[in-house]
């Protein structure tokens, strides 16, 4: 939905997993004429396209790595799951997209050489767009370096593991990292952001749960982050969780780690990141070996509210109008309301389909400018609120996490950035004064200056911002939480 920019709703291209490259055994040549930079342009309609491009690397062994870019998103670095090649054909899939590109070497009408790699981009045996990619020695964008993110071999012992929600019978997959030769280490368990997400977090390039873990783990720390229920390689229906379910799968992960012989027990927290840090106190108050939790540009008000909030400060951000943001806000208010009280989702489609046409007469009228700014079709049209109209969203708009906080007895550490346009700041001061009006005295609050959502060093704090920083968490943030998790695994 183009309007909703809750953690981005993490759309299209900003997330990925680690890859595995299929074999290969047709020779030399036809590895040379497939390796290398490949861009093009992904037409997704007449008036919106974006700039997609392929690293592709032969391997000694026959085999290939490949990464993918979304040069537009400015999200860069997604790590190709599998990559297959016969002769001139190749396919590259990537999973948490739940897209593959099949492409065939074409000769370029100019040279004669092999520099065309036409084919399609989409769905495994479903709807897919044209993508022709050419080859090139540079790409026409710069492609963001990540400084942060750890590079192979880690300095620390590293597995991928599995571990089960047995109320709902699904395996959700992870990975899991702790210090060489440790013995009952303390464990933190990573909760991701809203969004499908992988065990990385993977915003715009970002591994912010990879980089972190590694920070952790680099300090005495045992880590899991695992794929959200539904993405990656977990089993389950992403669509159809409530971030009460979510809450449910992370005190399974903590019953897992629990289980392990070499973490202490009674030494197990969470961090959760923006929504992750509104399920981390559920967690807290469903699972009692909940030891302490860090929340991570979390809110206290209900996701109607901070999406109403996000929509006022992005689009004011962009220059749109004051009148076209009230209206915007009218419209995401009505449809809400519209799909809570609705007797089921059948219903709930009619109503607000005829109520999206009470508006768009209003729409019309408005500037065109601001039309594109905030993303409104003239007339309306449903599919731009289906993000809306997902189940669990009945739950999700209107909980209210300040209910839960003055639930909570563990030790709290919560933070957030003060350019954060996603989270405004001023949840913190909620936050901490939901959990000490719930009787807990093991609180600490800090508000980050020059810091975004993403708790990066930053000018404006603007989502436009996250890519092009190369930066993937401030260090000042990371050793500050580091330093107050030790103090509560003493």
């Amino acid at each position: 939905m183009k309007k909703l920019l809750f953690t981005l709703f993490v759309t299209l291209i900003s997330i990925g997993m680690m890859a595995k490259a299929s074999p290969f055994n047709e020779g030399q040549k036809s590895q040379d004429q497939l390796s290398g930079k490949w861009f093009g342009d992904l037409v997704i309609n007449p008036n919106f396209k974006l700039t997609i491009a392929f690293e592709i690397t032969a391997m000694a062994n026959g085999e290939y790595d490949a990464v993918m870019h979304s040069a537009d998103q400015k999200s860069y670095n997604i790590t190709v799951d599998k990559v297959s090649a016969d002769g001139d054909s190749i396919m590259m899939e990537v999973k948490m997209l739940a897209t593959v590109f099949s492409g065939q070497l074409v000769k370029d009408s100019v040279s004669g050489q092999k520099t065309k790699l036409n084919g399609t981009f989409g769905k495994p045996g479903g709807q897919a767009l044209p993508l022709n990619l050419t080859k090139c020695e540079e790409f026409p964008f710069h492609v963001a370096k990540r400084p942060q993110e750890p590079k192979k071999p880690y300095p620390y012992h590293s597995e991928n593991v599995s571990f089960k929600n047995t109320n709902k019978g699904i395996s959700l997959k992870g990975t899991f990292t702790k210090p060489f030769g440790s013995v009952n280490a303390p464990a933190v368990v990573l909760i991701s952001g809203s969004g499908p997400s992988d065990r990385n977090q993977t915003i715009f390039g970002h591994k912010v749960f990879l980089v972190i873990a590694d920070y952790l783990t680099r300090n005495g720390f045992a880590v899991l982050r695992y794929d959200d229920r539904g993405a990656g390689e977990s089993e389950g229906s992403f669509r159809n969780a409530t971030v009460r379910d979510h809450a449910e799968d992370a005190s399974f992960a903590i019953n897992y780690l629990r289980s392990r012989t070499d973490v202490d027990s009674s030494r197990i927290g969470l961090i959760g990141h923006s929504l992750g840090a509104e399920i981390a106190p559920i967690v807290a108050t469903i699972n009692s070996s909940t030891s302490f939790i860090v929340l991570m540009a979390g809110s206290a008000i209900s996701l109607k509210e901070v999406i109403f909030e996000q929509c006022d400060a992005v689009y004011t951000s962009l220059g749109a109008s004051k009148g076209a943001i009230a209206l915007n806000r009218e419209i995401l208010e009505s449809t809400m309301n519209i799909f809570k009280n609705s007797v089921n989702d059948s219903v709930a489609k009619v109503d607000i389909k005829r109520n999206l046409a009470s508006f768009d007469q209003r729409v019309a009228s408005i500037d065109q400018t601001d039309r594109e700014k905030i993303g409104l079709s003239s007339p309306l049209k449903l599919s731009d609120y289906s993000n809306l109209l997902m189940p669990f969203m009945r739950y999700d708009l209107f909980h209210n996490p300040a209910e839960t906080l003055k639930k909570v007895k563990c030790p709290v550490f919560a933070l957030i950035g003060d350019k954060d346009i996603q989270v405004l700041p001023y949840n913190l001061n909620l936050i901490e004064q939901a959990l000490i009006l719930g009787g807990n005295k093991r609180v600490t609050a800090k508000l980050y200056k020059n810091r975004n959502h993403l708790l990066q060093d930053c000018t404006t704090g603007e989502v436009s911002e996250y890519g092009d920083i190369e930066e993937t968490i401030s260090e000042e943030v990371i050793f500050d939480i580091i330093d107050w998790l030790k103090i509560q695994t003493r």
